[in-house]
């Protein structure tokens, strides 16, 4: 996984690069015996870099806890899909 500087830009010469976006998506559930458990993360996956987040996107965490960090660090959810009792989210965070 790397960590791109966030700068919007990489200076190569008098060519500047684009650096890609931040991704992470989030699979999780809820108990299915129990409708107020809170939802935890089933699997999270990072493209580039979750920092400072990434501590909270393990197997059992707290699904809200791991979004509240991700929407405080200039991350947009741009896809949230219920499954039944599981869920996907995915969020965005441009360089």
């Amino acid at each position: 996984m790397s960590d791109f500087s966030k700068t919007n830009y990489t200076r190569t010469g008098n060519v500047s690069i684009p650096q890609p976006p931040d991704v992470v998506t989030i699979l999780w559930q809820r108990n299915p015996l129990d409708i107020r458990a809170p939802r935890t993360i089933v699997e999270a996956t990072v493209i580039g870099s979750a920092r400072p987040c990434r501590r909270l996107l393990q197997t059992g965490d707290i699904y809200r806890t791991a979004v509240e960090c991700l929407l405080d660090n200039g991350f947009e959810q741009v896809f949230s899909e219920r499954l039944g009792v599981f869920g996907v989210s995915v969020f965005v965070r441009e360089c």
